[in-house]
């Protein structure tokens, strides 16, 4: 059986780490931070780390929210979207994740952007 990206990446341990990596350069970014205001940080990276454990092929134990209903009010537009789906992909290659396996997890992630993207263009 093939190894899943949560098992060649290290499982829960690594990627928690990256979790933190990440949400530091989001909450540097103004232009995004402001989404995170008044959220509890540590349980929200204990959800995007069980979120994206499963995602990558480990264990479901994310027990969070649906997607969709965790960000319909927060008028999330695609352009904020793209910008921390960027962070991600920055963080991931800053950790050595191999080129190939970031444009899988990317693609998994903008799977979602219909269900996180919230705000109406103009």
């Amino acid at each position: 059986m093939a190894e899943s990206l949560f098992e060649k990446y290290g499982g829960f341990s690594t990627l928690g780490k990256l979790v933190v990596e990440f949400y530091k350069k989001v909450l540097n970014d103004k232009t995004v931070a402001h989404f995170f205001e008044d959220v509890e940080m540590d349980k929200l990276m204990e959800h995007q780390t069980n979120f994206l454990a499963f995602a990558l092929g480990g264990p479901n134990e994310y027990a969070g929210r649906d997607v969709k209903v965790a960000h319909e009010v927060m008028d999330i537009s695609n352009r904020d979207f793209s910008i921390v789906a960027g962070y991600l992909e920055e963080t991931l290659d800053e950790a050595g994740v191999e080129e190939a396996d970031i444009a899988t997890i990317i693609s998994i992630v903008s799977g979602l952007q219909d269900q996180i993207v919230t705000k109406k263009a103009a």
